[in-house]
């Protein structure tokens, strides 16, 4: 699960600055950006915070976190393109 990178995509979509976020979702810009960059594990509240500040669904913000070999019964176009979509979704 690449959280930090899903993170960073949605942050991005929502043309948000890591400050902004860190305080939407009432959490520490550094916390926030060694999430972003793997250097640290959120936890689920963390998740449902940072979600909740994107204005996301948390499944959504964890089905962009998936690896292609977590999204099982889906060949790797199908992930990609629903990845797109929501994406779109995010950004609208």
């Amino acid at each position: 699960m690449e959280i930090g990178h899903a993170l960073k995509v949605c942050r991005s979509a929502k043309k948000l600055s890591l400050d902004e976020l860190a305080e939407r979702a009432g959490l520490s810009q550094s916390y926030l950006s060694m999430i972003e960059s793997g250097k640290r594990e959120p936890t689920l509240s963390s998740i449902e915070k940072v979600a909740a500040a994107l204005g996301v669904p948390t499944p959504i913000l964890l089905f962009l976190a998936a690896d292609k070999d977590e999204l099982q019964g889906l060949d790797a176009e199908t992930a990609r393109r629903l990845s797109e979509a929501v994406l779109d979704v995010v950004r609208n």
